[in-house]
C-alpha cells in the first residue's frame, strides 16, 4: 500500500517559509533556526535533482534505501498533546549520509506514509493536514550507531484528534519499509501505534534531577529557553567560538544538558550563542530587529548552531570572519539513546 497522494492527506497554508526557515504553526524547525543571511550561501534554498535510476523497479528500490533503521514513539509532552517521535538510526557498519530533504518529518515526505484510522467499526480514515514547504540539499553524516530525530505534532497533523480519541480511539499505521521514504525498519519493529477511546491524555513523567540542571545551566551559561521552542540562548565568550575545541566541548555539554533535563526533547535542537545576555531573542521579534538596525545584533550574535543538520555557523552576521563547521555532539551508541524514559 503506497501513502502518497492518499484522499485523506489535506494540505494547508499554515505551514509557511521565511527565508530559509519553515514554520510549523508558530514553531521553527529547529534544524533551520535563524539562518536568513547564510542560507543562501550554502545553497539551502536550491533543490536538488535526483539521478536517474536504472534497472527492474525492485532493484531500483533496494539500491536506493540507506541503512537507517525508522523507528516512531507516541510521546506526550503536555496533557493531551500527542507527538509522534522519529528516529532514523545508522544499522550499517559504515557512516552514512542523508540528504535533509529526504527526511520523513521534512515536507512533502510527512504527508507520504503516516495514516491515522478511527478505531470504529468501519476503521474509517481520518483526513490529516500536511503543511506545506521546500527544503534545500544538506546532508548528513551518521555514524554507525548515531541517529537523526525529529518529530511530528498530531495535533496540528489532526485538528479533530481531542474529539476522534473520546469517540472511538486513534490508530496510527505505517508500511515497513515505507515505500515513500529510502529507509529500512528493524525486523520485528510494529507497525502501528494505538490511542485508546477516552486516553486520559497524561503528559509523560520523567524523573529529573532538578539541582544538578542548574548546575548544568550555569556550566553552559544558559540565559533562556524560550517558551515552545527546543532553542537554546546561551551567553558564550567570542574566545571560545574561535577555538574549535572548546565550543566542541561546550556543545556536548549542552547534549548532556539536553538529555538529562529536557527529556521530551529529541536530539534535534538549536543553539544561538550571544556575548551579551540583554540582546538574546529571536531575530524576528521586535526587539531583535531594532538592535540589528543598530548593528548591535551582528556584534553580540556571535553563533548558531543546529544539531540536526550538526553544524555551526560562526559569526554569521560579519563577512570577514563568517564561517560555518560540521560539528556533531554524537559520542557513541549508548549515548544516542533517549537519555531519560518517562515513567510507567
Amino acid at each position: 500500500m503506497t501513502f502518497q497522494n492518499h484522499p485523506s492527506i489535506v494540505y494547508h497554508e499554515e505551514g509557511k517559509r521565511e527565508g530559509c526557515v519553515y514554520v510549523h504553526g508558530n514553531k521553527r524547525f529547529s534544524g533551520f533556526f535563524m539562518k536568513l543571511l547564510v542560507c543562501s550561501v550554502l545553497s539551502l534554498c536550491l533543490l536538488s535533482g535526483l539521478p536517474p535510476a536504472i534497472g527492474h523497479p525492485a532493484e531500483r528500490e533496494e539500491e536506493t534505501r540507506l541503512p537507517l533503521a525508522m523507528e516512531l514513539f507516541l510521546k506526550k509532552p503536555k496533557n493531551r498533546q500527542y507527538e509522534v517521535h522519529v528516529h532514523l538510526t545508522n544499522v550499517s557498519p559504515a557512516p552514512v549520509t542523508v540528504d535533509v530533504h529526504d527526511l520523513p518529518w521534512t515536507p512533502p515526505n510527512d504527508s507520504k506514509w503516516l495514516m491515522a484510522f478511527r478505531m470504529d467499526p468501519q476503521r474509517s480514515p481520518i483526513r490529516q493536514r500536511s503543511f506545506l514547504g521546500e527544503f534545500g540539499s544538506y546532508p548528513i553524516r551518521l555514524m554507525p550507531g548515531e541517529s537523526v530525530q525529529d518529530k511530528l505534532i498530531l495535533n496540528h497533523r489532526i485538528p479533530t484528534l481531542a474529539d476522534e480519541i473520546q469517540r472511538f480511539g486513534v490508530q496510527l499505521q505505517w508500511d515497513c519499509p515505507p515505500p515513500a521514504l529510502k529507509f529500512v525498519c528493524r525486523s520485528g519493529s510494529p507497525r502501528t501505534m494505538t490511542i485508546p477511546k477516552n486516553d486520559p491524555g497524561q503528559a509523560d513523567e520523567y524523573a529529573v534531577d532538578e539541582p544538578a540542571c542548574l548546575t548544568l545551566e550555569r556550566d553552559i551559561g544558559l540565559i533562556e529557553i524560550p517558551p515552545g521552542h527546543e532553542v537554546l540562548f546561551l551567553l558564550t565568550r567570542q574566545s571560545v567560538m574561535n577555538d574549535v575545541n572548546g565550543v566542541q566541548t561546550l556543545l556536548y555539554r549542552v547534549d548532556d544538558y539536553v538529555r538529562q533535563c529536557h527529556p521530551p526533547w529529541t536530539n534535534s535542537w538549536s543553539v544561538s550563542f550571544f556575548t551579551d545576555e540583554r540582546f538574546a531573542g529571536f531575530l524576528r521579534d521586535e526587539a531583535g530587529q531594532h538592535f540589528f538596525e543598530k548593528g548591535i545584533w551582528q556584534q553580540t550574535n556571535v553563533g548558531q548552531y543546529s544539531s540536526q543538520i550538526r553544524t555551526l555557523y560562526r559569526f554569521p552576521w560579519l563577512r570577514e570572519k563568517a564561517d560555518s563547521l560540521y560539528l556533531s555532539v554524537y559520542r557513541d551508541k549508548a549515548r544516542d539513546q533517549p537519555g531519560i524514559e518517562p515513567r510507567r
